[in-house]
């Protein structure tokens, strides 16, 4: 069961990082992170985006009436 756990989180990690949605965000706060001195800007604008983009999701499931 908990493998199966891990596929899907894998799974959805793996989609998201290649969509142009991701690199569009991942790109625009990297830029906005490097001009306000955060540091590791690369690794914490990644970070972010994708947490925004599994928190979007996330909501858009709950959002959706079971079948």
């Amino acid at each position: 069961m908990e493998t199966d756990l891990w596929r899907d989180v894998v799974g959805k990690i793996s989609t998201i990082c290649v969509t142009s949605q991701f690199k569009r965000l991942h790109h625009q706060l990297e830029d906005l992170y490097r001009r306000a001195g955060v540091p590791q800007p690369a690794v914490q604008a990644y970070q972010d985006a994708l947490f925004s983009l599994l928190a979007d999701e996330d909501e858009f499931q709950a959002a959706t009436p079971a079948n």
